[in-house]
């Protein structure tokens, strides 16, 4: 089956009302600009998928795999994440507003320019992420592993850090 067609599958799939995708292996499938908003995702499979600019709102995406995950541009906006894996994901300019992504892997992950604006990464793993220009307004970061992560412009303001306290270095700034 060749990946038009599937994603022509996919597609039909979710228009029909079915949106269970759990526990499907999507590896490497060209989903870019799909709605899958409101779809279960849990412990799918997506590495390597190109997603960008896709609609991934208010997804289940509990344990699912987005590691080198092209998300660029794409809305993962009220998602839960918990326990996902996004090692390496290209999530440049992804919006990630008030998503879940509590104890999951986002090391090596580039969310340079992301909004995760009141995001959840309570003990995620963010080694190695790139945060450039991030707004990580109102996001929780207690217990994460910031080593290394680069967090030159990132935007903080109620930001609960790894250990508890709070940063609000850019409460007044405009919102990019």
């Amino acid at each position: 089956m060749t990946p038009a067609t599937f994603r022509e599958l996919i597609n039909r799939y979710y228009q029909s009302g079915a949106r269970d995708l759990h526990g499907l292996d999507l590896h490497g499938l060209d989903l870019a600009t799909a709605h899958l908003a409101e779809t279960d995702l849990r412990r799918a499979n997506l590495t390597r998928a190109n997603l960008h600019q896709a609609d991934l709102t208010h997804i289940d995406g509990y344990q699912i795999n987005l590691s080198q995950a092209d998300l660029r541009n794409a809305s993962l906006a009220h998602a839960t994440l918990r326990e996902a894996d996004l090692r390496k994901a290209h999530g440049y300019r992804a919006t990630l507003v008030n998503a879940d992504l509590s104890e999951s892997r986002l090391d090596h992950a580039d969310l340079s320019h992301a909004n995760l604006e009141g995001a959840n990464l309570t003990q995620a793993n963010l080694t190695h992420a790139n945060l450039y220009w991030a707004n990580l307004r109102h996001t929780n970061l207690t217990g994460a592993n910031l080593t290394g992560a680069n967090l030159t412009g990132a935007k903080f303001c109620q930001t609960t850090m790894p250990d508890g306290t709070l940063r609000n270095s850019e409460c007044s700034a405009v919102k990019p």
